[in-house]
């Protein structure tokens, strides 16, 4: 629908032009007529021209100048209306009435022209090309989020601007993606910015009155302060807009389920078909050489005593390995840990706590200070196994950008992870120091591999 109101706006635009030229202004405008006429012009002219220079390079720096210039075209509209209705009266209304039938007929042939055009637009190439490079059978690559490798140099690069998240510098961020391939696996290598690392995940501090967690947000499933980076790749064997059709907007999107607290919906297909999803968490699965291997599926049935609903977002099976919240139950204003570190002299200060490196708490033996901070992820075991565990990742933070590299197989035969081939399509999403409120991008990213 923007791309087919952009056509709209342009050819409207062309047909003014050449009837200006041909019929020019007559009469001795006023200074408020030409004002207000010369606003038009440029906020209409900006915003053509750098919405059609987003669709044709959509990692250009025209989205800031596209979305003032289109708001500014709402103030343009109102001083026009208040022109003519103050300084002509009744008189505005002849404009509405049809004088020459063959005008009118040209006109209706070229909008169903460009309406046709901007369809095509938007079916036939709606997608941006990731070329997958091959890889030979002695080739290592070493995961470790830095991506030195010389085999990366014969990847080919593609970069996205992807918009509409929290705390990134006017709520976007420049993604560079690379991949290569050899018989078995996959290869990416992500590279996006972000001004600050950020590993902090809801720390528990001692106050006057007990144990409490550190939030911003949490309490409405919303963080944006006390949280880890994160970036999350969605894969699925179609590739529609509007995230092949899981993203479900509004505090109540989804008929006969609860409403979400944050009130920006929520994630699940309605076609029943799963889409893979890999998240990559920079506390928490981070030193796992791992991203958590999820997906987006059907709207899941509402467990009892649920606060928080999901929806579609599910994590795959795994047979062992986990990580969990460091409080019994959760309240936001006090809440009991589970453990703490056992007292050592060479215990350094760590994001995350181990399970076998702490004990039970007991609040008779609470000797911390008010102020203190304990983790509120505790480690069961070192990382994943089994399905959820297909993803192996590693990221780096360094000098403002994150590098994470990740590898998959192809074909993992579970039901919920899609098959990694030639026209399967990617959608990525970066996180800073936020729970839910990531970037985003419209045009799939669809995979090639090359022979």
């Amino acid at each position: 629908m923007h791309v087919l109101f952009g056509c709209l706006l342009t050819l409207i635009a062309i047909v003014f032009t050449l009837a200006t030229i041909r019929a020019p202004f007559r009469g001795a405008p006023s200074k408020f007529d030409k004002a207000v006429n010369y606003i038009g012009y440029l906020v209409i002219v900006l915003s053509i021209a750098t919405g059609w220079l987003l669709w044709l390079n959509p990692e250009s720096l025209s989205l800031v100048i596209h979305g003032l210039s289109a708001t500014a075209i709402f103030l343009y509209l109102v001083l026009h209306g208040i022109k003519h209705t103050v300084f002509k009266g009744k008189q505005v209304l002849s404009v509405l009435l049809p004088r020459n039938a063959l005008i009118l007929l040209s006109c209706s042939i070229a909008l169903v022209y460009f309406c046709g055009l901007g369809i095509k637009l938007i079916v036939a190439d709606q997608h941006l090309r990731l070329e997958v490079a091959p890889l030979s059978r002695q080739s290592h690559l070493e995961i470790d989020g830095k991506g030195d490798e010389p085999e990366w140099l014969r990847a080919k690069p593609i970069k996205l601007t992807t918009f509409g998240g929290a705390n990134f510098l006017d709520g976007s961020s420049e993604v560079e993606i690379k991949a290569l391939s050899n018989h078995d696996e996959t290869f990416f290598l992500i590279r996006w910015q972000d001004p600050t690392e950020s590993l902090e995940h809801l720390p528990l501090e001692k106050t006057s009155n007990g144990w409490q967690v550190q939030e911003n947000g949490f309490y409405r499933f919303d963080e944006r302060t006390y949280y880890e980076d994160k970036f999350a790749i969605m894969l699925s064997t179609t590739c529609e807009l509007g995230g092949d059709g899981t993203v479900q907007y509004g505090d109540a999107p989804l008929a006969g389920k609860p409403r979400n607290w944050h009130g920006k919906g929520y994630h699940a297909s309605t076609d029943g078909r799963t889409r893979d999803l890999w998240h990559w968490k920079a506390l928490r699965t981070n030193d796992m050489y791992l991203a958590d291997d999820n997906f987006f599926g059907p709207p899941q049935s509402v467990a009892l005593g649920q606060r928080r609903y999901t929806a579609g977002y599910q994590p795959d099976g795994k047979e062992s390995g986990a990580y969990v919240m460091n409080w019994c139950w959760y309240s936001p204003t006090e809440v009991t840990p589970k453990r703490i570190p056992i007292p050592s002299p060479d215990i350094t200060e760590r994001k995350v706590l181990d399970w076998f490196a702490s004990e039970t708490y007991n609040p008779q033996r609470d000797m911390a200070k008010i102020g203190e901070q304990l983790p509120s992820v505790l480690y069961r075991s070192n990382r994943f196994e089994g399905d959820r565990a297909d993803v192996r990742a590693r990221g780096e933070w360094r000098d403002g950008y994150w590098t994470l590299e990740l590898v998959r197989k192809h074909q993992t035969h579970s039901p919920l992870d899609v098959e990694l081939r030639s026209g399967v399509c990617m959608w990525v999403s970066a996180f800073d120091h936020a729970q839910i409120a990531h970037t985003r991008h419209h045009r799939a990213i669809q995979l090639r591999y090359m022979l």
